[in-house]
């Protein structure tokens, strides 16, 4: 890449997968690794590779990568999880753009390859990510769950066709994809989220969005090729949705049951 690029990677306790992680991006200008607190050999693994090693409390999905941004040498970022992978063609990709095409852009769409208990979900294909970008043409969501920037116009936004590679070598197992206790510590955020974005649950978002995410799933994506392993994602994709809506429904009427509360002190 004739403009240099900095890779930044945010992680926490990711030994398993950290080494493939930094060796995939060997390529870099500049690796930093900034650790949210560690317990595991992550930090040891972190300085063998990393030109910039950085302990930082959690601030959050976009709060922490926020953070890392400013400390890159560089205007052109790419992130990557310390679960996660660049593949060789998403690296020979970007090594390929030259700095006219990249002033032409402010962001560059990342697919990305999930894998769950070690095999691959063809249902969350493509998975596109905004993890390449200038820093200073980008803005920035605040979403509870995921990071997300923006460009400044549609135009100046390129899909990239090499691939971000998640979890492959990760020991995550059944408990960390299906347990009651991991989806209860995400859906009451996001459920807020959305109250406060103005999103409203009806009936039909309960009786037919868990169907539709099924058949999304397993049909349109195809992930009855997959056979009972298809089969278990798709059903794990309607879970989430009922799950999702139903908390949505939980926080709208705990929101109207305290205006309701309020007005009658008002009458008081």
């Amino acid at each position: 890449m004739a403009v240099p690029l900095t890779v930044i990677i945010c992680c926490a306790n990711v030994a398993d997968t950290l080494e493939a992680a930094c060796t995939s991006v060997a390529w870099a200008d500049e690796l930093i690794v900034v650790d949210s607190g560690s317990t595991d050999a992550t930090s040891q693994i972190a300085q063998r590779y990393a030109h910039r090693y950085v302990v930082e409390p959690w601030r959050g999905h976009s709060g922490q990568k926020r953070f890392a941004a400013e400390l890159a040498k560089h205007d052109w970022i790419f992130f990557l999880d310390g679960d996660e992978e660049c593949s060789p063609e998403l690296g020979r990709e970007l090594a390929a753009l030259s700095s006219t095409e990249l002033e032409r852009y402010d962001l560059m769409l990342t697919p990305r390859r999930n894998y769950v208990m070690r095999k691959r979900v063809r249902a969350w294909w493509p998975d596109e990510l905004t993890r390449v970008f200038h820093r200073r043409r980008c803005g920035w969501s605040d979403e509870v769950l995921h990071d997300t920037r923006s460009a400044s116009d549609p135009s100046r936004v390129r899909r990239l066709r090499g691939w971000i590679i998640h979890k492959r070598l990760s020991d995550a197992g059944f408990s960390d994809y299906f347990s009651g206790q991991r989806l209860d510590g995400r859906l009451l955020p996001v459920a807020m989220q959305m109250h406060q974005r103005g999103k409203r649950c009806h009936w039909w978002d309960l009786a037919l969005r868990p169907g539709l995410a099924f058949f999304k799933s397993y049909v349109i994506k195809r992930g009855f090729l997959d056979g009972t392993f298809g089969l278990l994602m798709a059903q794990k994709s309607a879970v989430s949705t009922q799950l999702k809506y139903a908390a949505l429904w939980a926080v709208q009427h705990r929101c109207h049951g305290k205006s309701d509360q309020d007005k009658a002190g008002v009458a008081r």
